[in-house]
């Protein structure tokens, strides 16, 4: 390759389009080398870091129901989500969710129920309003990752408007997030954060608009019940 670029360029202009050449020959090489699990952990632990908030809307779909919902989320442990369309029983569902409490209000049923999160651990994570998966995902995709299950890089895609890469990877039995069988995510470009998944028991997230590293109001994520409803505490195992 080098004797060819040399015997066609004598000049000093001729170097520097054989230079050039090179390094696009260099560069195409780079972005054509198969994407491991290994570097997309890296990179997503990298690019998650320079993410302090997500708001926006997303659709869930679950056991034959389908809501959408707006989030507002700031890492590590503040959550926010408002179901705005839904079966009558979720319409205007709200979580709250901080670094004290857990909340989950249903005016179908007047009840707010409350958790303590001050000793927060995923295994509280199974109790109403102590987490959601909404909060887990960025993190249990990449423990997903990190934990060398097979892995396919499926290309460059679009999500909410935002480039975003598509990988699938085949969880084991055990996983503490996702059920066991191929899991789809969609990570965005920029940030690695899942604008979203499909998993194998067909519970499938996505977004349809986001915003990131844009302020976000801190009593966004205090709730106050509302005087007729109910309000529960729950508590949590230790």
């Amino acid at each position: 390759m080098y004797s060819i670029l040399l015997k066609r360029t004598g000049t000093p202009r001729g170097w520097l389009v054989a230079c050039m050449l090179l390094l696009q020959i260099f560069v195409l090489a780079a972005c054509n080398r198969p994407l491991t699990a290994d570097q997309l952990a890296a990179d997503m632990e990298d690019n998650l870091a320079r993410m302090s908030t997500v708001q926006g809307v997303l659709d869930i779909s679950a056991q034959g129901i389908t809501l959408q919902q707006q989030l507002w989320a700031e890492r590590p442990n503040r959550l926010r989500t408002e179901t705005e369309v839904g079966p009558s029983a979720f319409s205007g569902v709200i979580v709250v969710l901080n670094e004290t409490e857990g909340w989950v209000y249903s005016p179908s049923l007047a009840m707010a129920t409350v958790v303590d999160r001050s000793g927060y651990n995923p295994e509280m994570a199974g109790a109403s309003g102590a987490g959601s998966i909404l909060e887990r995902v960025p993190v249990a995709v990449l423990r997903a990752l990190q934990s060398d299950y097979p892995f396919n890089d499926l290309g460059q895609e679009s999500v909410a408007g935002r480039r975003v890469r598509h990988i699938e990877l085949v969880v084991p039995n055990g996983d503490p997030a996702f059920p066991p069988g191929p899991l789809h995510v969609w990570l965005d470009n920029r940030y690695s954060y899942p604008l979203g998944f499909r998993d194998s028991s067909a519970r499938h997230v996505r977004f349809t608009s986001v915003l990131f590293n844009e302020e976000i109001d801190p009593l966004t994520f205090v709730f106050f019940p509302p005087p007729a409803a109910e309000v529960r505490r729950v508590e949590t195992a230790p």
